[in-house]
C-alpha cells in the first residue's frame, strides 16, 4: 500500500495534468481550484459535491478523488450516496475533509508551479 502523503500529492498533480488540457479554459479550471478549497473549508465535504456538481466540474474535481475513497469505510457507493453516507461517521468524515483539503492545497501549488513553467 501506498503512503498515504504520496497518494494525496498524485491526486492533487493529476487535477492539474486534467486542466492543462482544458486549453482556454485553463484559468477558470485554476480558478475552481481555490474555489472549491473555499467552499470545502467553510461549508463542508457535502457542500464541495454539490459545488462541484453544480458548476459541472465533477469530472476533473470529484472523478480524480476516487483513490480517496478507499481510505473511508463506505461501500459500493455511487459519488452521490458516498458524499451523503460519509457524514454517518464524524471520524471519517472530518478525516475524508482532511485529505481533500490536503489534496486541493496540492493541486493549487502543482498549478501555481505549471503557471511559473509557462512563463519561462
Amino acid at each position: 500500500m501506498k503512503n498515504l502523503d504520496a497518494i494525496i500529492n498524485e491526486v492533487g498533480f493529476e487535477i492539474v495534468e486534467s486542466i492543462k488540457n482544458k486549453d482556454k479554459e485553463r484559468t477558470k479550471y485554476k480558478n475552481y481550484i481555490d474555489k472549491s478549497l473555499g467552499v470545502l473549508a467553510n461549508d463542508g465535504v457535502y457542500a464541495y459535491w454539490v459545488y462541484c456538481k453544480a458548476n459541472k466540474i465533477d469530472d476533473i474535481f470529484i472523478k480524480k478523488i476516487e483513490k480517496l475513497k478507499e481510505f473511508v469505510n463506505i461501500e459500493n457507493a455511487d459519488d452521490e450516496e458516498f458524499f451523503r453516507n460519509l457524514s454517518n461517521d464524524i471520524h471519517q468524515l472530518l478525516f475524508f475533509k482532511e485529505i481533500l483539503e490536503k489534496v486541493l492545497i496540492y493541486a493549487r501549488y502543482h498549478a501555481k508551479a505549471l503557471k511559473v513553467s509557462e512563463n519561462e
